[in-house]
């Protein structure tokens, strides 16, 4: 069964991906059904985690490191949230300002960084396979979603976008290491 979840994720990522960058073109934003096909991209892969059923208390030092990085990662998600100041922002349907505050000085991305964290945690906290492997799907296709929302960002906000891509790294660092 995990199998074939895994598998799923490829073809739903897929539409998902096609159907929100033909949104973003045609509309300039997303609709209801482009929002509910991004939900389900991100929720599949993550029907394999064992947290999804089970869960059990923290009993060794990398399952607190687990924790710990997990809710680093939900941490860094609410505050992407709340410097947006506006859900239809957080689904993509408000495009009236590019938000460069609260997380966003430091990460174009910060709330799929606190996606990927909150993975590993569960990852490090599990230390499964199939925690490794639904992570490394998510980290594959959300990077595929993030090009698709720079496409639609650089047309919506033009040369401030492209100043804001100069400033900030797509997900995180400072200097010359930036990623």
């Amino acid at each position: 069964m995990l199998v074939y979840l895994l598998v799923l994720t490829v073809p739903v990522t897929a539409v998902a991906l096609i159907y929100a960058r033909y949104e973003y073109r045609k509309y300039g934003k997303l609709t209801f059904v482009g929002i509910l096909l991004l939900c389900t991209m991100v929720f599949v892969p993550n029907l394999i985690l064992d947290y999804a059923t089970t869960y059990e208390m923290p009993s060794t030092l990398l399952d607190y490191i687990g924790v710990f990085v997990g809710v680093t990662g939900i941490a860094l998600c609410v505050m992407g949230i709340v410097a947006f100041q506006s859900i239809s922002k957080v689904f993509c349907i408000d495009t009236s300002a590019l938000t460069k505050t609260g997380p966003y000085r430091w990460s174009r991305n910060p709330q799929y960084v606190g996606l990927f964290l909150f993975l590993l945690g569960f990852a490090l906290n599990d230390w499964s396979l199939w925690c490794l492997a639904a992570l490394l799907v998510v980290i594959i296709y959300v990077h595929l979603l993030v090009l698709v929302e720079e496409e639609h960002l650089r047309r919506v906000f033009g040369e401030q976008y492209i100043k804001f891509c100069h400033d900030t790294p797509r997900y995180a660092g400072w200097g010359p290491l930036r990623f």
